[in-house]
Formats: structure tokens, sequence, C-alpha cells
């Protein structure tokens, strides 16, 4: 979009200016009334304004803070004052009264133009800042409102002019109905002053007292400045001027109410603000820490400088011995925590955990119940509680403090301390949360090495295959472990999977795995259905394989032309079938032996293909025996039943979610049990 520079903007300023100050002197001194002198005119001043809008509206007064627009509205509108009150000072101006105006004295050209583009220049950037108030968090209608007013007073301007009336003698002429409407429509616009609640009680103070000002100079200004001087000078002007002039005085009557409404109440709002900033500042100096012992020395020191406390503690409750201990304290002595009367769950603590919200004791000596914490801390005469509760519901601590007189708390700090407790039982459980990420990142660590020939023979990323969703999981119960699986593609190019188990375990168990790989890597290239790759697997493991020991395995084929996927197993766990349309479940155990266990006469003879039509939603689930082998310290199994129930009741899970779900649960089962057997699974669904 072409944009006029700065320069030309100014340029073109300076010289209609000039132009309209030659034609009112040359009118003034002819005498002739030239209607085309005066519309020529009344455009130029109408240009001058526009031109002037728009360098104003690149300096970007929207985007300053609102002290500095408050103080640059202030500027401008005592500008405009004080120039007017200049000149009536050095000139003597003088009109003719009936109306409209006209010059009377070569000092009236000159005030009504200078004091003309005083209003041009100030009000204009005025109007901006003013529009800015406005929309300072904006109601749904406000910039319709805006909008009418504009455009109203816009209209009423240049009917003025046409009819060379004035808007200030009510009448049904268009123009000054016009008038009218526009100032109805920005009466909503002058209860827009949300910005004044925000301010502090200093800020408050002053801008009541500067806005006082700034109110007398505006109610001055009109007899001052604008009438008649702006009405000789272009009636068009002074019409818009007026309305604007209006909605600003009455804005600021309206602000300057609202702060007085307010002051009385400032303080307590600053405290509110302060409470807010301290509760941001205290969570974001909790969360950067993580090491928890200093993780307590920092929540007893905040709670202490925020409630302006004597003394403060914090107490961590031991899940295994079912009590609480004192981890940080300030002022409390050494014999104090020795006899620390809140260790327990009872009395106090009792109410705190089973009401789950702050307790304040206005005055311990008054109150029965808890009298005798006074023998216990002398000095203690208000006290203020609130218990820790992790996400999970978990008691984590108590946070207590005390004040030396009574009623040394109030209402306001119960929330303030119940705001602090709940951001420390986030900032505790992460700090727990990080100690137990760090152990697993060392068990993995250690792991890792002896897993890494292991890993790198399964598939690193998982296959995109048209119209099915593949995830998979595979954990070793042994640095090394005997499970596989892999995704190939068969000779036609459809995508096919193996999942399998090597009888034994331990480096053989990984050593034939290898193998196995590597045999139905080679053959699915030259084969194109799950049978004959399973025929011709087992013919060279047979040769090549102890014969105590097998592998037990599935091979698998999805023909995305026709959503049908064929399955072979050898001697393997059942694939689980989840249909989505009628949440039945299947366990598919086609007849099968195990790889190895044959050279091929039965093998060939027993094996049988299974066919599946999978429809949208469908799941099919593929695993190894270690998942439901695994037990429970009672050495329950997780068995085959749990899992079929855990994936009826998982019809709507993506398999994301799923694969995460099924690996918790078996953990949560086993819990801290060791895996005694590899464990993995491959889950397809059919989108």
């Amino acid at each position: 979009m072409f944009r006029i520079p700065k320069n030309i903007l100014l340029i073109f300023i300076l010289f209609l200016s000039m132009a309209i100050l030659f034609i009112d002197i040359f009118t003034f001194y002819s005498q002739l009334q030239i209607t085309f002198l005066e519309n020529l005119r009344e455009f130029f001043i109408l240009l001058m304004a526009l031109f002037w809008f728009l360098l104003i509206k690149r300096q970007q007064l929207t985007k300053l803070s609102l002290k500095r627009q408050l103080l640059y509205l202030a500027l401008l509108i005592s500008a405009n004052y004080l120039a007017a009150t200049f000149l009536s000072l050095v000139l003597n101006p003088v009109y003719s009264r009936p109306f409209p105006p006209t010059y009377q004295s070569l000092s009236a050209i000159v005030y009504a133009t200078l004091i003309s583009m005083v209003a041009i220049i100030t009000l204009i950037p005025s109007f901006l800042i003013l529009k800015e108030l406005f929309f300072y968090k904006p109601r749904r209608r406000t910039r319709l409102y805006l909008n009418g007013f504009i455009t109203l007073l816009l209209v009423a301007s240049v009917g003025a002019f046409i009819q060379k009336s004035s808007v200030l003698q009510f009448s049904f002429q268009p123009e000054v109905m016009a008038f009218y409407l526009a100032l109805l429509a920005a009466v909503p616009l002058l209860f827009h002053n949300d910005w004044l609640t925000y301010l502090p009680r200093k800020e408050k103070l002053l801008y009541f007292f500067l806005g006082g000002v700034v109110f007398l100079e505006t109610s001055f200004l009109f007899d001052a400045a604008f009438d008649p001087h702006l009405a000789a000078y272009s009636i068009s002007l002074a019409t818009f001027t007026f309305g604007l002039w209006l909605v600003l005085l009455f804005y600021l009557m309206f602000a300057e109410f609202k702060l007085m409404l307010f002051l009385p109440t400032a303080k307590a709002f600053d405290r509110k603000i302060k409470e807010v900033n301290s509760l941001y500042n205290l969570a974001r100096t909790l969360n950067t820490e993580l090491e928890p012992e200093r993780l307590h020395q920092l929540i007893t020191q905040l709670t202490a400088r925020v409630l302006e406390s004597q003394s403060t503690w914090l107490e961590i409750y031991d899940d295994s011995r079912q009590n609480l201990k004192v981890v940080s304290s300030i002022n409390l002595t050494r014999e104090q925590l020795a006899h620390n009367p809140f260790h327990e769950k009872g009395g106090l603590n009792q109410i705190l955990i089973r009401e789950g919200r702050p307790l304040l004791i206005n005055d311990l000596a008054q109150h029965r119940e808890f009298r005798r914490i006074l023998h216990w801390k002398r000095d203690a005469r208000a006290l203020i509680a609130a218990p820790l509760f992790s996400n999970r519901g978990q008691l984590m601590g108590i946070l207590y403090a005390t004040k030396p007189r009574p009623f040394g708390f109030d209402v306001d700090d119960v929330s303030l301390i119940e705001g602090f407790a709940n951001q420390a039982a986030i900032a505790l459980e992460n700090a727990q949360l990080l100690q137990e990420s760090i152990q697993r990142e060392r068990l993995e660590q250690e792991l890792k090495i002896a897993r890494e020939v292991q890993l790198k023979l399964l598939p690193q990323t998982m296959p995109q295959v048209k119209g099915l969703q593949v995830v998979s999981y595979s954990l070793t119960a042994y640095e090394v472990g005997g499970d596989f699986y892999d995704f190939f593609q068969f000779n036609d190019g459809d995508f096919g999977l193996v999942i399998g188990d090597v009888s034994g375990k331990g480096t053989s168990a990984a050593f034939y795995m290898a193998e196995f790989k590597g045999v139905i890597q080679t053959l699915a290239r030259t084969l194109n259905n799950p049978l004959e790759l399973a025929i011709h697997a087992n013919a060279i493991i047979y040769r090549n394989m102890e014969r105590r020991s097998f592998v037990s395995a599935v091979f698998g084929k999805y023909d995305p032309r026709r959503g049908l996927f064929q399955f072979v197993r050898a001697g393997h766990t059942p694939v689980i079938y989840c249909q989505a349309a009628t949440s039945n479940i299947q366990c598919l155990q086609p007849a099968g032996l195990g790889i190895g266990l044959d050279k091929g006469t039965i093998f060939n003879r027993i094996t049988q293909v299974y066919t599946i039509p999978l429809l949208p939603q469908d799941v099919l689930f593929l695993y190894t025996d270690g998942l439901t082998e695994a037990r429970n310290p009672q050495g329950e199994e997780f068995g085959e039943k749990r899992l079929q129930q855990l994936l009826a009741s998982s019809g709507n899970d993506s398999v994301h979610r799923l694969k995460e779900k099924i690996f918790d649960t078996v953990m949560d089962f086993i819990q801290n049990t060791p895996l005694h057997d590899d464990l993995t699974y491959v889950i397809l669904k059919k989108q």
C-alpha cells in the first residue's frame, strides 16, 4: 500500500495552512463573498486535518504505555489551554456577532488561524489516545459506539457547514439532530475507564489531582479557545471540535468521579495486587529450585517474608513412619524442635488434613483446645497453618506460621497461605518426580550398554502403512533377551510383520534372534504370503538351531486394497482381535508349530493361515508370553483375562495411548517385582 512520506505530509499541511490564510486575508480586504473560494477553503481545512491525522497515526501513540498515554493527553490539553491564554493576551480579535461569526480585524484572522491550528494539532492525538482508553478491556459493542459517534459527528460537521447553522442551538435540522445523536452514541464510551481500576494507590492519587487540573483546563477551553474563533475559521471544524471537546470533558469528569470512589479502597486493592505478585514470584522462585533440602528452606523463608510472620516451619509427611517431621524452620529453638507437638497426625493436624484447607487461630490464649501450644511456644499468640497435598490428593506436609500478637493474621492471609501452599506442594512434587526420574535414568543407562546391540536389531522407527496405525514396545527382563519383532515388505510391496520369542534367555537367545531377523528380511523379498515365509524360515532355522531351542512367532501381512490381514501362528501366543463395531474381543489361535521344532513334514501340514477383514477402528494385538506371565509380589500372573479386559475398556483410545496404558497397567500390577521374561507387543489399528 502506497504511503505518503512524512516530509511530504508536513509540506502539504504547511502549504494548505498558508493557502487558507491567504484566502482569509484576500476575502477580508476585498470584501468579496465567492462561494467557490469558501468551498475550496473548507476542503483545504478538511484535507489539512486528514493529513495531520495520517501523520500522527504513524507515531504509534497506541503502543505507548498507559502512563505515557495519560501524560501525553494531559500535556496536549494543557498546551491547548496555554496557547489559547497566551494568544488572548497578545491579540485582540474582533468578530461579528450573528452566526456564523466573521472576521472584523486582522488580529481575528491571525488568532483564529493559530488557535485552529493548535486545535487540529492537539485534539487529533488526544482523540487517538482517548480511543485507546475506550478500548482498554473493550466490550462487545465498543467499536460500534465509537464508529457511530465519529460517523454522525462528521455528518453533523459537513451539514453545519452547508447550512451555516450552529449546533449549540437545538433544532430539528438534520445536522443538529446528527450532532446530538453522535453525543448519544458516545455516552456508553464515557464509562469505559477500566484502566483506572488497576492503578496503584499512589498513581490513583496522582491522577486524581492531575486529572482535576486537566478537567478545569478542558472546561475553560471552549470559551478561551473555541468560541467564536473556530466558528469563524471553519464551521465544520468548530462542530467536530465541539463534539470531541464535550466527549473529552465528560470522560474526564466520570474518570475523576470513579477515582474519587476508588481512593478509599485503593490501599486494600494495592495489597491484593501485592499478594498476587508475591504468589507469582514465589511460584517462579520455587519452580526453579529442584533440590529438596534447598526447596524446604525456600518455602519457609518466602512464607515468612510474605506473611511477615515471626516464626515459620515446614513439616514433611513421612509415609513409612506415618508421622510429620520438621525439615526447615525459622525462629524455632532446638528444644522446641525436640518437643514439637505437631509431629503426629492428631489434634490440629487432624483438622487440617480432614478439612483440606488452611486454619487460622487468632488468639491461642482464648482457644481451649489448642491453648497448650503456648506451653511449647510462649511467643505464639496467632497461628495459621495450611496442608500441602499432591495432585493425587496425598498429604505431603503442613506449613505453619505464628505471630506474637493476637489477630496478627487476617482473612486475606488465609487465602494467601493457601495459594502459596498449593504452589509449594507443586514444587515439592516436581522435585520428588525429578528424583524418581533421575533414578530411572540411572537404571536405564546401565541397561543401555547391555541392550545396545539388541536394540539395533529392532525397528528404529514405526512404518507408515496406508490405512493402518502401528506402534510397538519391547522390554527385556535381563541385559539381553530373546523377544523380537520386525517390519518389512513382501515381494508384492504389501506390509509385513513378525513378532517372535526365542526359547531360553541370555546371549544364546539373542544370537538366534539376530539370525532369525536376517532370515526373515532375506526371504520376504522373494515371497508374497506369510505361510510361505513361515515354511521357508522353519526349514532354514531347523538346520541351524540346537534341538533344545525353538522360536515361536506370528507372521502377518496386511493388504491395504482389500483391508485384509493374514497371519500364521507358529506356536506363538494368540492374536487378540478387538472389533470396534461390536466391542467383541476374540483370541485367534489357528494351528501352528514352533519354528525349528520340525524339519518341515509336520510343520507344513498343520500350520494354517488365518484371514481377518479389518474394519475402521478395529485393533489387532500381538504379544509375547512375557506380558501375560508377568507376576506381582504374590506370584500371581497378569494373565490373558486381565489383558482382554484392558483391551475391551480401551476401544476409543489411540494406539499410542493404548501402548502406554498397557505398559503402565502391567508395571502397576507387578509393582517392584522384576520381570522374569521379556515383554514385547505390537498394536495395529485400522484407520
